[in-house]
């Protein structure tokens, strides 16, 4: 965490239980990045930090102690920025919410200040709380996007018509070479299409799960390419099999 505040944003990633009475916390920060916070508790004290609180894309101010455990800052007080409701009650939103939280884990490593990655992180979050249609289209979307916001973003300047999309040199070509790994003609499509669209448009965008798996999957060996780490994200098949 860069500067000298005691206060900061966080949204939560993950969480490891420490010991008997500690938690520490994985998440992404408006200040510094990718960070893991500590947090102690007791049953019997009345509560400044309710552990339900951090649950997965949970967005919440947090007051930072003196204390340390190790590196790690102490997390004081944590107090929700918006209360998602319909993230955690609904079983298709919340398997998303777990694919995305494992995402940003295992993808970005950075422990520096990315306002504008912070700010697509915490705008989507909100679009997924109150998104009533095409919610099975958002996460493949997010994917496409978050590629974007990671520097990473595919080159597309037309419909693809007969072309495919290069992992390598992330652009459409007509005729793919021997050694170059290509999506299919469908995933082509697919994102060129979800590229293009915003959140409020994801219901026109008509796949069946079996293809929205394959895409996403392509997406993944995409990123890995890019970020030269093989991402092994172990909540998508049970996302599939939400969506099935």
């Amino acid at each position: 965490m860069t500067g000298n505040s005691s206060s900061l944003q966080i949204i939560v990633l993950h969480t490891i239980k420490h010991k008997e009475n500690g938690v520490i916390v994985q998440c992404y920060t408006d200040r510094g990045g990718r960070e893991s916070l500590f947090l102690k508790y007791s049953n019997k004290s009345k509560g400044k930090i309710n552990l339900s609180q951090l649950h997965p894309l949970a967005i919440l101010n947090v007051e930072l102690s003196l204390l340390r455990l190790g590196s790690m800052h102490s997390i004081k007080e944590a107090t929700p920025i918006i209360r998602l409701a319909s993230i955690r009650g609904d079983v298709y939103k919340s398997s998303i919410a777990l694919f995305i939280s494992e995402l940003i884990l295992r993808s970005v490593r950075e422990i520096e200040e990315n306002a504008q990655l912070y700010s697509f992180l915490s705008n989507a979050i909100l679009t997924l709380e109150n998104l009533k249609t095409g919610i099975a289209n958002f996460h493949p979307w997010f994917l496409v996007n978050f590629c974007r916001h990671l520097g990473y973003s595919p080159k597309i300047e037309h419909i693809p018509d007969g072309e495919v999309f290069d992992i390598v040199s992330a652009e459409y070509i007509k005729k793919p070479e021997i050694e170059t790994i290509c999506f299919n003609e469908i995933d082509s499509m697919l994102l060129y299409r979800f590229f293009k669209a915003n959140a409020h448009e994801l219901d026109l965008i008509k796949i069946d799960g079996n293809k929205r798996y394959q895409f996403i999957g392509q997406m993944i060996k995409y990123l890995s390419f890019h970020t030269g780490t093989e991402l092994k994200i172990e909540s998508l098949d049970v996302l599939h099999e939400v969506f099935e």
